[in-house]
């Protein structure tokens, strides 16, 4: 017996509350087992981090429910928060966690591609105004604004600094 993506997301539409949301869901096929893994994003976090009780609660609710559709599959499941340093979709996350710093790759004319890590200011269009990040509180003042179209965008996530 299986279980498919599309009915794994229809219970977890119905499961899931605001602010918690699903981030990720993956759901891999093999001979008389599945694995199903589950990534959360918090909305309200300024990062997006799932508790683990959060974890708990959606772990449990979904098993009672594929319990009830399919009582003879044979699965793991692993429900987890799509992490402090995730992969952001933009353009959107770019909104959501202004003044977090991220690290981006990007395109730069007549250079290939350059990496670094910013704090976002703005989102005007398609230009993204970003301040650069460090660490050092003496490289504060030296700060200059980059604009960025967010086209040249290749990838990037939020970075956590320690």
């Amino acid at each position: 017996m299986t279980v498919s993506k599309e009915v794994i997301e229809t219970i977890l539409d119905r499961i899931l509350l605001t602010p918690v949301k699903l981030y990720a869901l993956m759901v891999s096929q093999r001979p008389n087992h599945t694995l199903i893994e589950i990534e959360l994003d918090q909305l309200d976090h300024p990062y997006g981090s799932v508790s683990l009780l959060e974890c708990e609660q959606v772990s449990r609710k979904l098993n009672e429910e594929l319990e009830k559709i399919s009582p003879d599959l044979n699965y793991t499941l692993k429900v987890s928060s799509a992490g402090a340093e995730r992969k952001l979709v933009i353009p959107e996350d770019l909104d959501r966690f202004r003044g977090i710093p991220v690290r981006l790759v990007y395109k730069v004319e007549g250079s290939g591609n350059k990496e670094g890590i910013f704090k976002i200011l703005d989102r005007k269009g398609g230009k993204i105004i970003l301040e650069p990040f460090s660490k050092r509180k003496s490289a504060a003042s030296k700060k200059k604004e980059v604009n960025l179209e967010l086209k040249d965008i290749l990838k990037g996530n939020l970075y956590v600094s320690i």
